[in-house]
């Protein structure tokens, strides 16, 4: 005889809460408010008990069929890293379009009250790129579904995160230049963790944060017989003009870009494949077959072309 299905009364015993406040979980309704913490505890338990929905309500629609993509920005981001995050932004809403959903693209200075704003639009998820970890509790309490984080790092199992493996990347990156004593030429992302991740092999006389506050130019030509990696094709071709092209290996996000040079060394991550592999997710997010990991953290290793 098989082993018995596990049902909604069974998570709601392991958890100590009802069978209804599991439904709304399970849900994603918005009937109730429900505690950040007591929505962990059923979903882990759900997890544990590989709790699977009933087949009905997985091929059911979402109740609004809209999905929200959330750029948080900066006062002192440059233009390169907004064409980077609008790109990614419309590259996330063509492969949900492939699935039938609609999307919003929202961009904010005040994650918070903005995050206030488009829950009101009944989002069956979000898409949130770049965030501070000490916005994501606050941010977090407001929402009763799906969240995908890219291109930032937050200490929080719930969530999946998404963005490159940078310690291959900037590995690769070395033994493309045959050098360890490298500079790095990168965009101010907001989150510290996942800045931290970047930089913590580079000695940080030798890092350039690209804001509106500090001139490229002048690193560059502090850092004119060195080699270095530069993240973002943008920032590439204006390094080009102060840095000999076989010097610096460029991390790109575009699709098909050609913004270098052509013998420009590159690596590829594009916001394509973090796209698909982002919407991927949240389909299975959606019918609640997604399967984690204990940090729910997602690498992204370099195209191969």
């Amino acid at each position: 005889m098989g082993k018995k299905k596990a049902t909604m009364q069974d998570i709601a015993n392991l958890c100590g809460v009802s069978v209804a406040t599991v439904s709304y979980v399970i849900n994603n309704s918005e009937k109730e408010h429900i505690k950040h913490d007591t929505r962990i505890k059923v979903l882990e338990a759900a997890k544990k008990l590989n709790y699977t929905p009933n087949i009905n309500r997985c091929i059911t629609r979402p109740k609004s069929n809209l999905i929200g993509i959330i750029i948080n920005w900066n006062k002192r981001n440059a233009p390169s890293k907004k064409m980077l995050y609008y790109d990614l932004a419309i590259e996330l809403q063509m492969q949900l379009s492939l699935l039938g959903y609609d999307s919003i693209i929202a961009t904010t200075k005040a994650f918070e009250d903005e995050a206030d704003i488009i829950s009101k639009r009944s989002l069956d998820a979000a898409f949130i790129i770049d965030i501070r970890s000490e916005e994501v509790r606050r941010v977090t309490r407001k929402y009763y579904v799906p969240i995908i984080f890219l291109d930032c790092e937050i200490n929080d199992p719930l969530f999946c995160k998404i963005y490159p493996n940078y310690e291959v990347i900037i590995s690769k990156a070395k033994h493309m230049l045959q050098e360890d004593d490298i500079f790095l030429v990168m965009e101010d992302i907001l989150n510290e963790e996942l800045k931290d991740i970047i930089t913590n092999t580079i000695p940080a006389d030798k890092i350039f944060i690209n804001d509106m506050k500090h001139d490229l130019r002048e690193f560059l030509l502090q850092h004119q017989n060195e080699k270095g990696i530069v993240l973002g094709e943008i920032l590439g071709l204006e390094i080009e003009r102060y840095i000999r092209n076989d010097h610096i290996v460029v991390v790109t996000s575009l699709d098909n870009s050609r913004f270098l040079l052509p013998d420009t060394m590159t690596i590829s991550i594009k916001n394509k494949t973090k796209a698909i592999t982002a919407v991927k997710i949240l389909e299975q997010l959606l019918r609640l077959a997604y399967v984690g990991t204990p940090c729910n953290q997602l690498l992204l290793n370099p195209d191969t072309d």
